[in-house]
């Protein structure tokens, strides 16, 4: 049949932009529910001969038009039941199937847009009922529905404007579920479709679209999907204007050098310039400086971003204190691997007026950053490196991270002076964190006087530990473990399958178990059916609150330690929680916390009266009576923050602080 039926978004009806705006509007999920997002009237046009000629059908697709799907309902129904000939069905299903769903009846518009796809599968204006069929799903919420329809639409459908009407539309529904990249790429997809003389209606909305969007992590994502091209100009834009607007100049410096490098010649690039000297000037103000060297990209970047947002933190509280010496916060990217980096981490030192550098995560960036900061008397703080010792590397070299020695030496304590124990087994998985953990455990049992009667290793994610529980009980037997047979039929009187039974009662007080969350659950588990049902201890991997609320009783009672506690009743930490919460819309971690407790160290001492990093370096190093979040500190000699720890009990599947 030479025929043709176009529908809703057709580039050939010509939408006018109010349509447009409404149905952005729409997509975001800004004016309506879900259940009447997308029925908006539909304008059927028709050039078809057999429709334009029928006076039922072109009255059926006038009353369209006009906003009268319900007058259309009653006529086409009335018309089907005149049986009218084949050659005008897939017309008439087809409207039939738009008068429905103007008329919000979507389940009886996709049976008839179903029986279209059924009974003329190879109909020009099947595809057109396709569109009206992803289009029905998603006005009763099923998203997941329609997106599949589209996407066969754009690879299958010859016609270049069905194409464009379903790479719209699946733009239009990915970004009402929250997908922005993939909507857009849709309308950059639709974007390739546009011909000469169309309106450029898909490079607008997307502007429209990115200009609307107020998620940093979002805007980041598009960023780094489409670094040297459009649109991502238009998110690195739009980040700037985030990050002015919440007080975040140094972030904004960092996103203006990214854009300006990006994106040399773009319209904008005289105007960015402009702001970039108005912003540095306004740092440069400072009376003092403290930098953050971190990877804000990469693998690493959603650990770094955390420890920034702790720093800022930090800085932001002090700047509120009446009389308070005025810091600035200067952000670097680590690319220690960049040949340039090393020079403009040495041209970032000789800042004089800069108190410390708070960086980087990573032990293996410390030795060479260790170096300069030490030749520029500028303290180094690391808010995350595991490296023990950090001193080594030189006077100016600190840690305000959770190291293992801290954790070893935090639960052994609680363990053997605070509960009385004094004999131990060890399972641990046989990664770097689990072998060192419990190397360092047993040598704090046993400088406690303390005897560790086995140490048994697993495989992360193994699900059978029996052969290392047997191997343990055995060492136990040795010692001081007892294993007593017992007859059952003396108990029950009556023959069994198990006439005979050993009871086994362990030798040893507690078990240390290093690893995940995941597998300490299925570890206790077999602890216990395997009678060795003795206090189960843990670290800073068993931190999960799906650990504790899907874990069996078998677990309750544990006690793990960790470097923080979201839910401590200690005051400062609620503050902090409370303040990080409002700032960032979102819970802060271990790495915000050390990140905080860093840059406010050397606050404090600036408002204390240092005013160089030798002055900053000397109030670390001796006072003794630090404050952190957790309470008073100190820097030991070995360059680490000896700060209280949290033990954290697992009790009816939640978390209690005990100490």
């Amino acid at each position: 049949m030479a025929r043709r039926l176009i529908l809703p978004y057709s580039h050939r009806a010509q939408a006018p932009v109010a349509c447009w705006c409404q149905a952005l509007a729409l997509a975001c999920g800004l004016l309506w529910p879900m259940g009447s997002v997308l029925s908006p009237s539909v304008y059927a046009q028709t050039g078809t001969q057999a429709t334009m000629t029928h006076s039922t059908l072109n009255q059926a697709k006038l009353l369209i038009e006009t906003e009268r799907a319900e007058e259309a309902t009653a006529l086409l129904r009335r018309f089907l039941a005149t049986a009218p000939k084949p050659d005008l069905l897939d017309d008439t299903y087809l409207l039939l199937g738009t008068a429905l769903h103007d008329t919000q009846q979507y389940g009886d518009a996709l049976k008839y847009l179903q029986q279209l796809q059924a009974e003329f599968p190879d109909s020009e204006v099947t595809d057109q009922g396709k569109l009206m069929q992803a289009r029905t799903h998603a006005a009763m919420g099923n998203l997941d529905l329609a997106l599949p329809i589209l996407t066969n639409l754009r690879t299958r459908a010859k016609d270049r404007d069905i194409k464009r009407d379903a790479l719209r539309l699946s733009g239009d529904f990915y970004a009402q579920k929250n997908d922005p990249l993939h909507a857009i790429q849709a309308w950059i997809d639709e974007m390739a479709l546009e011909t000469e003389g169309q309106p450029n209606s898909a490079r607008t909305r997307i502007r429209e679209f990115i200009n609307d969007i107020s998620d940093r992590k979002a805007l980041d994502r598009i960023h780094e999907t489409f670094p040297r091209s459009f649109p991502g100009d238009l998110a690195s834009l739009r980040l700037i204007d985030l990050y002015i607007g919440r007080g975040e100049e140094h972030l904004a410096v960092r996103q203006i050098q990214q854009f300006l490098s990006n994106f040399p010649t773009h319209p904008q690039a005289a105007k960015t310039s402009e702001l970039l000297g108005t912003l540095q000037a306004k740092l440069k103000s400072h009376q003092f400086f403290v930098a953050a060297v971190l990877p804000l990209s990469g693998k690493l970047a959603p650990f770094a971003n955390e420890t920034l947002n702790g720093i800022q933190l930090a800085i932001e509280e002090h700047k509120d204190r009446a009389g308070s010496p005025s810091i600035g916060l200067i952000v670097k990217e680590t690319e220690s691997d960049r040949p340039s980096f090393l020079d403009d981490f040495s041209g970032l030192l000789s800042n004089t007026r800069l108190l410390a550098v708070i960086g980087p995560l990573l032990s293996k960036h410390l030795p060479v950053m260790a170096e300069l900061t030490g030749r520029a008397h500028i303290p180094l703080i690391t808010p995350a490196a595991t490296l023990p010792n950090v001193r080594r590397l030189g006077p100016y070299v600190f840690s305000t991270a959770l190291t293992y020695q801290l954790q070893a030496k935090r639960i052994a304590s609680y363990a053997i002076r605070e509960q009385g124990f004094r004999r131990f087994c060890i399972l641990h998985p046989d990664t770097a964190y689990g072998r060192e953990l419990a190397r360092l455990f047993a040598q704090e049992v046993r400088q406690h006087d303390g005897e560790v009667i086995a140490i048994e290793s697993y495989k992360e994610g193994e699900p059978d530990v029996s052969t290392q529980l047997k191997h343990m009980k055995a060492e136990d037997l040795k010692r001081y473990g007892m294993s007593v047979p017992i007859d059952q039929r003396k108990l029950t009187r009556k023959a069994t399958k198990m006439d005979r039974k050993v009871l086994y009662t362990p030798g040893f007080d507690a078990i240390f178990i290093p690893g995940r969350a995941a597998d300490a659950g299925l570890i206790t588990a077999q602890l216990n059916f395997h009678d060795m049902k003795v206090p189960f201890l843990g670290a800073n991997g068993w931190n999960s609150q799906d650990f504790a609320r899907t874990a069996d009783s078998s677990i309750d009672g544990a006690v793990f330690v960790d470097g923080f506690f979201v839910d401590s009743p200690n005051p400062s930490v609620q503050d902090f929680v409370e303040g990080y919460k409002k700032r960032f819309q979102t819970n802060p971690t271990i790495f915000a916390m050390q990140g905080y407790d860093a840059a406010k160290l050397v606050v404090d001492a600036a408002r204390k009266g240092a005013t160089s990093g030798e002055a900053v370096r000397e109030q670390l190093a001796t006072q003794p009576d630090l404050v952190t979040l957790a309470g008073p500190a100190a820097f030991g000699p070995d360059g680490t923050l000896n700060r209280p720890l949290f033990l954290i009990q697992i009790k009816r599947g939640r978390f209690l602080q005990v100490n």
